[in-house]
């Protein structure tokens, strides 16, 4: 990580001075990570994403859901690593896993492997994953009783893999269900989203945590922490709070995007 100072020069910024360079790793069919990492990430740390095939026909064969075999295809690398190693010699000091159920799917210990295996092909730079930093979100949050929101794209029963996966890590699940809303990237808006989860809140529930790299979701935090007065993580805020506690980097510089920001680094 470098610092560099373009004030005074006598020349308009340009995109270059950073304090961190984060690589993104990301299905090429979503938009998702990109555009909300470019709402939230502080200033000086740019994000450079890489691409990986995700398998659409698997998707549309199972009624544009997700099915079990299109998961295990991102787990299992091919195009995975081979995005990976396209970084290179790139000027990046991280890399970051946006998808979320590679960790729902992988039993124990999944994270820890492809963390392993994309170091070793990142060149040895640190790796995040979003499922691993999820769990250390709702833990540093002290939750106990989580209910898990996917997004309407994810079948029911990927989302009860993705209960087990939070009960296997120590949390109690209120629920663990898809958002009842139209499917598809471009349908969703942060005001549905925070409606139904008010109106489908479960009993007992002590934080929520939504998961989808590629769901529209952290534009409503803020106002669902506010009106229900509970914590509120997604797969995109995890991940880049993990990501910036790994460089290093004040994570309360992040601000209306939920109370995981503001807890102490």
């Amino acid at each position: 990580m470098s610092i560099v100072d373009e004030r005074g020069s006598g020349f308009a910024p340009d995109g270059w001075a950073y304090r961190a360079r984060v690589g993104l790793l990301v299905p090429d069919v979503d938009i998702g990570p990109e555009s909300e990492w470019a709402a939230m990430a502080p200033a000086g740390v740019s994000v450079h994403a890489s691409r990986f095939r995700f398998p659409i026909d698997m998707l549309r064969k199972e009624g544009d859901r997700i099915g079990e075999d299109a998961v295990r295809f991102v787990a299992d690398g091919g195009p995975l690593d081979e995005a990976t190693a396209l970084f290179g010699e790139a000027l990046i000091d991280i890399v970051a896993l946006a998808f979320t159920s590679t960790s729902y799917l992988g039993g124990e210990g999944a994270d820890a492997r492809i963390v392993e295996r994309l170091r070793k092909l990142s060149r040895g730079r640190p790796v995040v994953t979003t499922g691993q930093a999820m769990i250390d979100a709702l833990a540093a949050l002290d939750a106990k009783q989580v209910m898990l929101v996917d997004p309407p794209w994810f079948p029911a029963k990927l989302s009860e893999r993705g209960g087990a996966w939070l009960e296997h890590a120590g949390f109690s699940v209120a629920a663990a269900l898809p958002a009842g809303l139209p499917s598809g990237q471009e349908n969703i808006h942060p005001g549905h989203l925070y409606r139904w989860v008010r109106a489908n809140l479960a009993d007992g529930t002590e934080a929520i945590a939504i998961g989808g790299n590629g769901f529209r979701a952290v534009g409503a935090i803020e106002a669902l922490e506010r009106d229900l007065g509970l914590p509120v993580i997604t797969a995109n805020t995890a991940l880049l709070w993990a990501t910036l506690r790994a460089l290093g980097l004040p994570t309360a510089e992040v601000t209306r995007y939920g109370r995981l920001f503001a807890l102490p680094d």
